[in-house]
């Protein structure tokens, strides 16, 4: 595989290395995508205002005036505030290994307690780490970079906002009570982006806190030492094999399959509709044998 021409720039800052990677000219076609065995902390693509473009798509201004969009050609040239994962790339597709510099990083939160951990989570997968907070506690950006989502979501994160980091990373802070950035503003590390409150499908005041590379999410213990509010190293290796350990466990929940009880049925009905047992269907679902069955309840066969 050719890898498309790099103008390289070396930055010495915690010895890392980034790429300045020039946007290619407009053709009316979306670039096509890169290898993703590139190896960069930092890539970057720069648009002026006067090109054509799809407004909310690859694209980032702020009055008019040119942004740097961080880690642009590793992410596709995507740019959207519509969508929190539009880039369609699976952990099976990741580069085996990126360095990702964490020397701006700044604790989001006054308190370092956490209430919930990353991983299933009531049957389902939690993929971010709440903190304890007070509601009103200001919430800041932990890593410089871009703000690419402000939204609310009733029934989900609440208020939240999500911004592409320089360092290739991006990070969704939810479930707050009040917002201070907006879309395509350029944070440094430490700058407020809201308050912390317990806005959406929320059971009590917690920052709910992602940390994602091309869309997929990771264990942010991984990268931050809670304890003393900081990372554990200047440079974190983000690793297909360690980083996304969790890659079984997503393909196991994505295999879980449920019944939605009608009127009549029976776990025996139930068990030979989908060629299991009756006694897997109560293993499945902690039930006995005798439990009574509800219309609309779930049961999982599978």
């Amino acid at each position: 595989m050719k890898f498309p021409h790099l103008f390289i720039i070396v930055l010495f800052a915690c010895s890392s290395i980034s790429y300045a990677i020039p946007t290619p000219p407009n053709t009316g076609t979306k670039p096509n995508n890169p290898p993703l065995s590139v190896n960069p902390s930092a890539s970057s693509g720069q648009v002026t205002p006067s090109e054509e473009a799809d407004p909310d798509e690859g694209f980032a201004f702020e009055n008019d005036s040119l942004i740097t969009i961080p880690a642009d050609e590793l992410y596709n040239f995507t740019w959207t505030s519509r969508h929190l994962n539009p880039y369609r790339i699976s952990i099976d597709s990741l580069p085996d290994s990126v360095e990702i510099d964490c020397c701006d990083f700044v604790f989001p939160v006054p308190n370092n307690r956490i209430n919930s951990n990353f991983g299933i989570r009531r049957g389902r997968f939690h993929y971010g780490t709440d903190i304890a907070l007070t509601i009103g506690d200001t919430v800041r950006a932990t890593f410089s970079g871009i703000v690419r989502i402000v939204d609310y979501e009733r029934r989900g994160y609440g208020h939240y906002v999500v911004i592409r980091h320089n360092n290739s990373l991006e990070s969704v802070s939810a479930h707050l009570s009040k917002t201070f950035v907006t879309t395509n503003q350029i944070v440094e590390a430490g700058d407020p982006i809201g308050l912390g409150g317990n806005s959406g499908r929320s059971t009590g005041p917690h920052l709910h806190y992602e940390l994602r590379f091309l869309g997929n999410a990771f264990n942010t213990t991984k990268l931050i030492d809670y304890p003393n509010k900081t990372t554990f190293d200047d440079i974190y290796l983000l690793t297909k094999k360690h980083t996304f350990n969790h890659n079984a466990e997503l393909k196991q929940l994505a295999a879980v399959r449920y019944h939605i009880v009608k009127s009549g049925d029976t776990l025996s009905r139930i068990a030979n509709r989908y060629r299991t047992t009756v006694g897997n269907l109560c293993r499945l679902n902690k039930i006995k044998a005798t439990s009574i069955l509800r219309i609309g309840q779930r049961i999982r066969y599978r």
